[in-house]
Formats: C-alpha cells, sequence, structure tokens
C-alpha cells in the first residue's frame, strides 16, 4: 500500500505522459478501500484471475523473492506502447518509488516516436 501512495505523488506527471492503470487482483471492494486508504487516484482495474499478470511475465517464479507464493502477481511495472508492444517491464517491490525512472523512460520513448501513447500498467500489492 505505501508504494501505491509513493506512486500517486507523480499521478499527475505519469498522466501527462501516458495511460495509467494500477492492475489489483483482490475483489472489487477490497480494491476499493486500497484505493481510499492509499489515496491513489489512477484507475484500477481488477485482475482476479492474474490472466493480466501473467500476459506480462508478473507472476512469481522460484528462486525470486516472491517465487514460493501462489494467487498473487509480483508489484512491478510495465510501459507498452500504443500498438501494445512491451518497451520496459520491472518486478519491482519498490514501484512506486521509481516513478521518476518511469517518468524518464516515458520521455526517451517518446523522442523516438512522438506520435505513440503509451500506456503503464502497475501491479500493485492485492
Amino acid at each position: 500500500m505505501q508504494q501505491l501512495g509513493e506512486l500517486q505523488k507523480s499521478a499527475d506527471a505519469l498522466r501527462q505522459q501516458a495511460d495509467v492503470y494500477v492492475i489489483n487482483n483482490d475483489t472489487l471492494q477490497n480494491s476499493r478501500r486500497l484505493k481510499q486508504i492509499s489515496g491513489i487516484s489512477l484507475p484500477v482495474l481488477l485482475d482476479p484471475p492474474l490472466a493480466v499478470a501473467g500476459q506480462y511475465d508478473l507472476l512469481p517464479k522460484p528462486g525470486q523473492p516472491m517465487g514460493g507464493m501462489r494467487g498473487v502477481a509480483q508489484m512491478g511495472w510495465v510501459i507498452a506502447d500504443a500498438g501494445g508492444i512491451i518497451r520496459v517491464q520491472r518486478a519491482d517491490i519498490q514501484f512506486g518509488a521509481h516513478a521518476t525512472q518511469m517518468l524518464e523512460i516515458l520521455r526517451l520513448l517518446k523522442s523516438q516516436t512522438p506520435s505513440t501513447s503509451p500506456a503503464i500498467g502497475t501491479a500493485g500489492p492485492s
């Protein structure tokens, strides 16, 4: 939850550069409570079956910090371009603290292809 609060500090700047979503595998009620407690203003997409986490390779793997856990996604973030091509993907438990890194990557991507509008998805705590 702390990382969502950290991410919120940069939410406006991120939204100016890309479409930004938080992806959560929790229930609707718990996600609403999480959004209220954390103060996050970004839209929260529900992914109870972890389908999105699986598509972005953010499910725990053996040998990683969350490797033995089931039913959760790794915390992290993904930047995809307007065509849906993944440009950057990170498993990152400190994702909120790394919003400036996300912004810098978005700036670099936009300077390379100014006609695209990237999207960021962050997998937050459930």
